[in-house]
């Protein structure tokens, strides 16, 4: 019995854009292609008319901060934010630590079992945030993540010491280590110089040499550990060109992310938005933005993740009267997609392929779940999501996420993120949720 039938969609592939159908059986891809040939399924369970809308598979998230008991509010937990997740089209996540350490194979298991209850779409997890080097490296692994997080800067700075054994360590057990580059000293220097408390004050407290600095020690401790690095969150051009020099002469895999806060926004809109701007790093020149844009076209950057951290409005808006008030960081899970298309795909920036890339097949990769997740290849799980083209107004009151804004509020789309399946079924229709909590499972990628 063929559960989804998809006629008449514009499907994308690592290739192309190619008219054709998909057929989904006992929740995988059972054939993909022009309808020529693919054979017609009797008695489908639903057919799915696309009329010319683009199928992609399911997209991975490969950076969110959604579930921190210790930290988030009543109402923010894993289960709110996965249903943010599917509703913009991300059929999987893979979760960092925010406040709560997740450091040991006991407190990785911990929050798989805890996550697995709550969640609406598959999702791995990573450990973090590490400062001691001397942790069960093997035992992490076996317990379900090969990723390992550190930082250069507070509020879980590592020495370079700890990261350096950390990176052998790691790197000798096959893992990666994800590193959060901005250098503590320059970033202590620049808020010392620093007496106000509006949110232009922010911006100026994380300079782009924090950053600058801090990737090219991570990959040079890369380089001497042996260790495959991930930068995450980069949030300029000049940051990506620094890590690029490792990419070419680094012996081991170099892997560069940003996050489309960075290509949307520079310090300019930092007057109109303030607290909802507040992310680290800080957002930098429209200058390195466009430059950032440059890099994201020519593959440089390799992935684009979200590093999604929710808030609602009323604590974020705190930040009018004191910027370091707040925390920062921004949602950005739901609108990660349409954004990409919009201001990627239909202002000529990218292209469909390449934004297949960017958040479907190379995160899927990174995350050690390709060909499975991330692609629509026959066999594989049946995630995907169809867009159609349609002029709106970004508003939050549209999106299923809690917290009550966005940083995208008022921009112009073209965009919609139209139906979302996940594992044969349909999750979400027009950012309408259709899935229950605890239909998502824990993604097991020791290595």
């Amino acid at each position: 019995m063929t559960d989804v039938h998809i006629r008449d969609a514009r499907v994308v592939t690592p290739d192309g854009v190619q008219r054709g159908e998909i057929v989904i059986s006992d929740g995988a891809i059972d054939a993909v292609g022009p309808a020529s040939s693919v054979p017609t399924p009797s008695e489908p369970d639903t057919v799915i008319d696309a009329d010319g809308m683009v199928a992609l598979p399911g997209a991975i998230d490969g950076h969110t901060h959604m579930h921190d008991d210790e930290l988030f509010p009543d109402g923010i937990d894993f289960a709110s934010q996965t249903a943010s997740a599917v509703a913009g089209g991300v059929t999987t996540v893979i979760e960092l630590p925010t406040q709560k350490p997740v450091t040991t194979p006991d407190a990785v298991r911990k929050k798989a079992e805890t996550c697995a209850a709550l969640a609406y779409v598959d999702f791995g997890l990573v450990a973090g945030n590490i400062q001691d080097p001397e942790i069960n490296v093997a035992g992490i692994m076996d317990a379900g993540t090969a990723d390992f997080k550190t930082f250069t800067a507070d509020p879980y700075l590592a020495s370079d010491e700890s990261i350096a054994r950390l990176m052998r360590r790691v790197g000798d057990a096959g893992g990666t280590v994800r590193v959060h580059c901005e250098t503590q000293g320059l970033l202590d220097d620049a808020r010392s110089t620093i007496a106000s408390d509006e949110p232009e004050a922010y911006m100026d407290s994380r300079p782009l040499e924090a950053e600058l600095d801090a990737i090219s020690r991570a990959g040079y401790f890369a380089e001497y550990a042996d260790c495959p690095l991930h930068v995450v969150h980069i949030s300029s051009g000049s940051g990506t060109r620094e890590a690029d020099r490792f990419k070419s002469r680094a012996n081991v895999p170099v892997t560069l992310e940003t996050c489309p806060q960075y290509l949307a926004f520079s310090k300019a809109d930092v007057a109109e938005k303030g607290p909802f701007l507040k992310v680290n790093p800080s957002l930098k020149s429209d200058t390195e933005r466009e430059r950032l844009w440059d890099a994201v076209q020519d593959g440089t950057i390799d992935l684009v993740a979200t590093d999604h951290f929710p808030t609602y409005r009323d604590s974020r808006a705190a930040g009018w009267e004191d910027i370091w008030e707040p925390y920062a960081g921004l949602p950005g899970v739901e609108t990660m997609v349409e954004f990409l298309a919009s201001e990627g795909v239909h202002e000529d920036r990218i292209s469909w392929p390449r934004l297949h890339e960017l958040v479907c097949a190379a995160p899927a990769r990174k995350a050690g779940i390709y060909p499975r997740k991330g692609s629509l290849q026959v066999g594989t799980d049946a995630d995907v999501m169809l867009i159609r083209t349609e002029e709106y107004e970004v508003s939050a009151e549209d999106h299923t996420f809690v917290g009550g804004w966005t940083p995208y509020e008022g921009r112009h789309w073209n965009a919609r993120v139209d139906t979302v399946i996940a594992g044969g079924e349909i999750v979400a229709k027009d950012h309408e949720v259709r899935s229950t909590a605890g239909r998502g499972q824990f993604l097991h990628r020791p290595l």
